[in-house]
């Protein structure tokens, strides 16, 4: 009876060994393989870049206007730098919708401070669920600035909406209230519209975390990058999401997500769409997935949703554990969310790449990869224990995971500082140390998220919370 146990128990471990050992080649060599494309895709970007004549782009007579859409509830710390990075871009032609969710801060008196606000007795149609609006403010020293005060609720998507229930402009730019924007980001990421805008869906581009910079006026004075572990894992998954993943998805029309932080979008398409959904925790992932149905539906129209490499702003991340938590919780049930609601583009042909190169790995890697990865190392662990599996051959493994990890993060580092000159010498040189130890701290705090993601994801719970965020330095 024992050796029959211990042989099944055997026959298990190794099969774990063996589902784990090929999940991991599966990945490494998905990631491998979009790393290279999104290299390739960037240089190529950077180079067209660098021929590109800004200064008689920004004078053509052909610019489109854009509408500038920001959701601000309890933004007192980074509202002021947000706005004033704003009005000091370089663009000629736009309007800036700030839309009051609800603060109970002093959100709306610096804005009002800023602004010089007046109440407008101005059109307003609900296209879009926005919740209940209370004022439509114009600001008295900049014409292109309206504010809307509006109760809370309907999540960011309802601010979003109300924002969207005013814009003039065909093209619309959504943005988070704590991003500084970079003074070109607007005209490099319009100069690429404009190359195409009837076939232009959405448009997003890197930014990375503002956690550690110096700020005056809206302006980035000094990239005093934070050494915080936290922040710095942080800058190296957007570096390797950008530039390893988004890229490389863009090549091929497949983008997931035109991030919430800084993206473009067609504001017809959006009225078509019914605009952004509050029955989802979060807005931005849901939205790209229902432009891409969009898409397949209108396949005449040859729309395209794209990812560019160049760093037009900057966003504040979580600085703590418990906040790190927090967040990717939240972006994980959304994931979930969006999946299950979407899932009828999983190997569907008329998705094209989206359906075979993004939607498998999302639910492979964001859904199903952290259940993989711990029953199998329990497996393997418990087969070690007992002397059912070699240690000689888990420690190999875990070593391979680890290399594989560091693989790829150094793949994505040295493409990204190969396009821009972001970071300083010193600060590369700590990501790439820290590549070699992600696998062993970082990486398992997102996994305990994806849990807590999921597991309130069966519960049910959709609610948007902040992640608490100490003051603004």
């Amino acid at each position: 009876m024992m050796h029959y146990i211990y042989t099944h128990l055997s026959y298990i471990s190794y099969t774990a060994f063996l589902i784990l050992f090929g999940y991991f080649i599966l990945l490494t060599s998905y990631y491998l393989l979009l790393g290279l494309i999104g290299i390739l895709e960037g240089k190529r970007m950077a180079r067209e870049n660098e021929v590109e004549n800004y200064p008689l782009v920004y004078l053509s007579t052909f610019n489109i206007p854009v509408s500038i859409i920001i959701p601000a509830r309890n933004e007192q710390e980074w509202i002021r730098d947000c706005l004033l990075s704003v009005l000091n871009i370089n663009y000629p032609t736009f309007e800036v919708i700030i839309v009051n969710d609800g603060s109970t801060d002093k959100t709306l008196e610096i804005l009002d401070e800023m602004l010089n606000l007046t109440p407008i007795d101005a059109p307003y149609i609900k296209h879009y669920k926005d919740g209940l609006v209370r004022n439509i403010l114009r600001s008295g020293t900049h014409s292109n600035v309206t504010v809307i005060d509006k109760n809370p609720g309907f999540k960011k998507a309802g601010a979003l909406n109300a924002g969207l229930n005013i814009a003039k402009n065909d093209f619309v730019c959504i943005m988070d209230s704590d991003t500084i924007l970079e003074p070109d980001a607007l005209l490099k990421v319009m100069t690429k519209v404009e190359k195409d805008p009837d076939r232009t869906l959405g448009i997003g581009s890197y930014f990375g975390l503002v956690n550690g910079l110096r700020i005056e006026k809206g302006r980035v004075t000094e990239n005093s990058f934070s050494y915080n572990p936290i922040v710095a894992y942080q800058n190296i998954e957007y570096i390797r999401s950008f530039i390893g993943n988004r890229i490389a998805w863009s090549k091929f029309n497949a983008t997931p997500n035109v991030a919430g932080g800084f993206g473009i979008w067609r504001r017809d398409v959006l009225y078509h769409l019914g605009g952004f959904s509050k029955d989802f925790t979060c807005e931005d992932i849901e939205m790209t997935f229902r432009a891409q149905d969009y898409i397949v539906k209108n396949i005449e129209s040859g729309f395209k949703i794209l990812s560019l490499p160049y760093s037009v702003g900057w966003t504040e991340g979580p600085s703590n554990i418990p906040s790190l938590i927090s967040q990717r919780e939240r972006w994980q049930r959304v994931t979930n969310e969006t999946l299950w609601r979407y899932k009828y583009m999983l190997f569907n042909p008329k998705f094209g790449s989206f359906a075979f190169l993004t939607v498998p790995y999302f639910i492979i890697y964001e859904v199903l990869g952290v259940f993989f990865e711990l029953t199998s190392i329990v497996m393997i662990a418990f087969g070690c224990i007992f002397g059912i599996l070699d240690v000689k051959t888990f420690l190999i493994f875990m070593l391979l995971m680890v290399l594989s990890q560091t693989t790829i993060c150094l793949v994505s580092i040295l493409a990204f500082i190969r396009i821009q000159s972001t970071f300083g010498i010193r600060y590369v040189l700590y990501l790439l140390g820290l590549t070699f130890t992600e696998f062993l701290f970082y990486r398992w705090l997102i996994s305990v998220s994806k849990i807590i993601g999921t597991v309130k994801w069966l519960r049910g719970v959709k609610a948007y919370d902040q992640y608490a965020r100490p003051p603004k330095k």
